[in-house]
């Protein structure tokens, strides 16, 4: 599931309240959950909401700031929000381009430095939250070594 952060703050009162509610009862339909509550609507006075890549719904907390701060293009409107589709939410994986023992680089975040692996093949479980299956792990994120071998040991993004 993709990662999102939705600023409520340009919504006062009541207003914030509808908001917040409508965005919780969207992002149930889309497979998101309260990691405590499941799926109720939880209403606090919060700026914030995060929705991550485990499934679960979270307020804002120093944790959660940095952790969103360090990712790119996650914040979303809550109107944008309110008109996606499950397809628009799932990180499904691509089809395999690689053969086993084809040199890759891997990582599961985007905060996460690349490095250099062999590749196995697919994690059967297309739900499992690292899908391609090297040498050394499982990874969520598997890209042609040859071509992007600038990227080693770096954060950048393939071209």
């Amino acid at each position: 599931m993709k990662e999102y952060k939705i600023d409520l703050s340009g919504y006062e009162g009541k207003v914030r309240e509808v908001v917040s509610e409508a965005v919780q009862k969207k992002a149930f339909e889309l497979g998101y959950i309260w990691a405590l509550n499941g799926k109720t609507v939880v209403f606090k006075n919060e700026l914030y909401l995060f929705f991550n890549n485990d499934y679960s719904i979270s307020y804002v907390d120093s944790d959660g700031i940095r952790y969103f701060e360090l990712r790119k293009n996650t914040e979303i409107s809550a109107s944008d929000f309110l008109a996606l589709a499950p397809e628009d939410v799932q990180d499904a994986p691509k089809e395999p381009e690689f053969k086993p023992f084809d040199r890759v680089l891997v990582r599961d975040d985007d905060i996460d430095e690349w490095h250099i692996d062999f590749f196995e093949g697919m994690n059967k479980d297309k739900d499992a939250p690292f899908w391609y299956r090297c040498l050394n792990n499982s990874w969520e994120h598997c890209i042609p070594y040859e071509g992007n071998e600038h990227l080693l040991g770096t954060t950048g993004e393939p071209k």
